[in-house]
């Protein structure tokens, strides 16, 4: 069994999905725990509810894959970083 959590974290509508021998077994979206429209941040919960609904522990994991662009933004980081 492999089994892979996709994390969309630190940007607006942070989220989590579960996928187990290449297919999504769950998927959800933070703000529906946190009731906070468009909430960003690390999707805790929702990567809670993705191992619950499936029946697996943290440790069963293969991969936890984090999304990133290091190209977003990159006008506001330049800004930010000249400013320092």
């Amino acid at each position: 069994m492999t089994a892979i959590l996709g994390l969309n974290a630190h940007h607006a509508d942070a989220a989590a999905c579960l996928i187990v021998d290449g297919r999504v077994v769950a998927a959800a979206e933070e703000e529906r725990f946190t009731r906070v429209k468009h909430w960003a941040g690390v999707p805790e919960r929702a990567a809670r509810f993705c191992l619950d609904w499936a029946g697996l522990e943290p440790g069963q994991l293969d991969v936890i894959a984090v999304n990133a662009d290091h190209r977003a933004n990159r006008g506001v980081k330049l800004a930010a970083l000249l400013r320092w």
